[in-house]
């Protein structure tokens, strides 16, 4: 299982870290939990500081809370994990036993239109930020508006830009459709959505159509396959074998290149029935190996794509 462990590109679990003091180490209040981590061979786990639409005071303020949380995190769990900060300590944590940490942002809400907020949140340790969540902010449509025709604004134009120069990831989950092709046009880097499924597979707002998939193959990003049983089907009782459609689906379309992990752990209210945390990777990979995919493509759906295209960006 070690040669195939894995990135995970999105998780929720911060926000339970903090608002009920959950103990991340055992889980029990979180579906994430580092014993899980563990079991389930995650060599790298992103951790998003998801800023609600609805937060009652700024929504700075909420994303530095869930920032100092992931920080108390870290000097918590030191011997367990250790923060990316750039691509070399993604190997440096293995070489020592530990899981890597990637400190992400899912909602550009927390920059209250600041280009210098997105420069100090890169000083504070984050390498990623989701453009926005499901709704319009000040850098873009989202996908869950009624009408989600527009795109970047002026300020998402100049965001995109200022995270290639920084080196931070660009996420397209949540936008809408007009701003992901704003994004492929206006980033100089490799984008990702990194807790996205295939439209075609499962007709959902969220999950990306064949020709966003094809346009994030030829920018040579990545798409993590979201576990949440809503955007996996329309079948009630959904199971890993609804993960691996998807695989199916856009390994079909585009190849293996384009595809890596993002589990939604703790945004997620429900998780497929034979999936309860990070421990099932093993099982998904187990899965594929059963399937008769190549070990070397299974080694890029778990980490090598993700690695790929980190190095790039960061």
């Amino acid at each position: 299982m070690n040669e195939f462990y894995i990135i995970d590109g999105h998780c929720d679990t911060l926000e339970k870290y903090l608002d009920l003091e959950a103990d991340i180490y055992k889980g029990g209040q979180t579906q994430l939990s580092i014993k899980g981590l563990k079991k389930g061979g995650v060599g790298l786990q992103f951790f998003a500081c998801w800023i609600s639409p609805n937060v009652k005071d700024s929504s700075l303020l909420r994303g530095l809370s869930l920032i100092d949380a992931y920080h108390n995190m870290l000097s918590s769990y030191q011997q367990h994990i250790h923060p990316v900060l750039s691509y070399e300590d993604i190997s440096y944590a293995r070489k020592q036993g530990k899981i890597a940490t990637l400190l992400t942002v899912e909602g550009g809400e927390i920059l209250e239109e600041k280009l210098y907020n997105l420069r100090i949140l890169y000083r504070l340790g984050v390498r990623s930020l989701t453009l926005t969540w499901n709704y319009k902010n000040a850098l873009a449509d989202g996908a869950l508006e009624s009408d989600p025709k527009g795109g970047l604004s002026n300020f998402g134009y100049k965001g995109v830009k200022e995270m290639n120069k920084l080196g931070m990831l660009v996420d397209v989950s949540h936008i809408s459709e007009k701003a992901f092709y704003d994004v492929i046009q206006v980033s100089s880097k490799p984008i990702a959505a990194t807790h996205s499924n295939a439209y075609s597979v499962m007709k959902h707002p969220r999950n990306l159509n064949d020709a966003q998939i094809k346009a994030i193959a030829r920018k040579k990003g990545i798409i993590g396959i979201n576990f949440y049983p809503k955007f996996l089907t329309t079948e009630k009782k959904v199971y890993r074998k609804d993960i691996i459609r998807h695989i199916d689906y856009i390994a079909s379309l585009v190849g293996i290149d384009i595809l890596g992990f993002g589990s939604d752990f703790d945004g997620i209210e429900i998780t497929p029935e034979d999936i309860r945390g990070p421990e099932a990777f093993e099982l998904i990979i187990n899965d594929l190996l059963r399937l008769n995919y190549k070990e070397a493509d299974i080694k890029k759906i778990a980490h090598d794509n993700y690695r790929r295209v980190l190095k790039d960006v960061l």
